[in-house]
């Protein structure tokens, strides 16, 4: 049989399976269970929260919207927020509802994840007894914002958080603002910017994934980070004449095969090196995205 068209008369049946408050529930429990063997922690009810959105439909003129609350050590659900503006109560033209109308929320669809961000943490003590203190989340900070404004918690701090992918895109962004602003013109050494061993797209996407490796390999120390971002820099930079890899970890492990090779009779040429007229280019990008506040953000790995 095809399927159906029509899924309302399901909505009961899946609602009451999916989003499971016992569940959720005992996801906070697992949470706050892992949190006691952080040493950093010094309540494990304190709990970092991840939180997102999604909408029925693409745009911001969907009629319902979800806001999810994953825990960020067990990756496991512990909340989640439905709104929605469409009512079905036969008298709603008289603004008259049923006692189980479905409508919760009114105003416009692109706030209602804020509504449901700050749903979650103004009920996390009453329902959970814990506070979510570290808040991650994508780069819009009107969630945030609001959350802030709140004080679910008095003048207890939440700090803002995000997520790693979302800065190692950020990288490769830049890079091709660079490019763009950079077209046409020359640099010292009088070539452009972009082209045949230069900054092209592929150069780009490769500098934007060791971006995010550098993150990732090296998270819980902020100083680990920043070095490895600038070690990142200096290797792209070293050719077999200058190279320059002071501060690229060292050893048989070390994924700098100069110094990998060090003792060794193989010798490392140097094949993704670019110019210095361009890497000089790109300076000020690693130097805005190497900022201590902005890694900080990233140390929860």
């Amino acid at each position: 049989l095809p399927p159906s068209t029509r899924y309302g008369k399901y909505n009961f049946e899946i609602g009451s399976c999916v989003g499971s408050q016992g569940s959720m529930k005992e996801a906070v429990e697992e949470a706050a269970e892992e949190n006691k063997h952080n040493p950093d922690v010094l309540n494990p009810r304190d709990l970092t929260v991840v939180l997102d959105g999604t909408w029925q439909k693409r745009g911001h003129a969907s009629h319902n919207g979800v806001v999810i609350a994953t825990s960020a050590d067990t990756t496991k659900v512990m909340d989640v927020a439905i709104k929605s503006k469409y009512c079905r109560c036969p008298n709603r033209l008289k603004d008259e509802h049923r006692s189980n109308c479905q409508q919760n929320y009114s105003g416009s669809s692109g706030a209602m994840e804020v509504a449901g961000v700050t749903d979650i943490f103004s009920r996390s003590l009453q329902w959970y007894n814990v506070r979510y203190l570290n808040y991650l989340g994508d780069g819009d900070s009107k969630s945030f914002a609001a959350v802030n404004e709140l004080k679910p918690y008095g003048n207890e701090i939440i700090k803002k958080q995000e997520c790693i992918g979302h800065v190692q895109k950020r990288m490769g962004t830049r890079l091709l603002r660079v490019k763009t602003v950079m077209k046409g013109k020359v640099l010292a050494d009088g070539k452009p910017l972009g082209g045949k061993g230069r900054l092209t797209q592929e150069r780009i996407k490769r500098l934007q994934r060791d971006y995010g490796l550098a993150i990732r390999q090296n998270t819980h120390i902020v100083a680990a980070m920043k070095r490895a971002v600038w070690a990142l820099y200096f290797h792209t930079l070293s050719t077999k004449a200058n190279p320059q890899h002071g501060l690229c970890p060292k050893g048989p492990d070390s994924w700098c095969k100069y110094n990998k090779y060090q003792g060794s009779e193989k010798i490392y040429e140097h094949p993704h090196s670019l110019p210095t007229a361009v890497m000089e280019a790109l300076k000020p990008v690693f130097k805005d995205l190497s900022d201590t506040q902005l890694l900080e953000k990233y140390l929860h790995g």
